[in-house]
């Protein structure tokens, strides 16, 4: 017998558009998108004014993760950033209606910058 694989899909809705940062002295983030392209979750970040990494983030890729195997209802995110220079990686869950961010930032080929971790809050716009 042959077993196929089902791909249960997610409902998605809620999150897709803009995530604002609330907070006017932001470490890292001042807001992010969530949007779909072919089937897939992409992030795109805006830097805060008073981030320590000014340079453009590129597309993230995202990944949904509901809150138990049997179930199809997202309650957080994986994201992951690339550069040439720097590595992030993004633990999102929803809690009281926001989403909270916990980036894993490394540094590549720099010993005068520590790894680092910021945790930020965002609203829907």
């Amino acid at each position: 017998m042959e077993l196929k694989e089902q791909k249960h899909r997610m409902d998605l809705s809620y999150y897709i558009g803009t995530w604002d940062n609330p907070y006017e002295k932001a470490r890292l983030i001042d807001s992010f998108t969530f949007y779909e392209t072919d089937g897939e979750l992409r992030m795109t970040i805006k830097n805060s004014a008073a981030s320590f990494y000014q340079e453009d983030w590129g597309i993230g890729s995202v990944k949904a993760h509901a809150y138990a195997p049997d179930l199809h209802n997202v309650v957080a995110f994986q994201a992951h950033f690339f550069k040439e220079d720097i590595e992030m990686f993004l633990a999102i869950n929803e809690n009281k209606g926001l989403l909270v961010i916990a980036a894993y930032i490394t540094f590549k080929n720099n010993d005068e910058k520590s790894d680092c971790f910021v945790r930020e809050f965002f609203h829907k716009q």
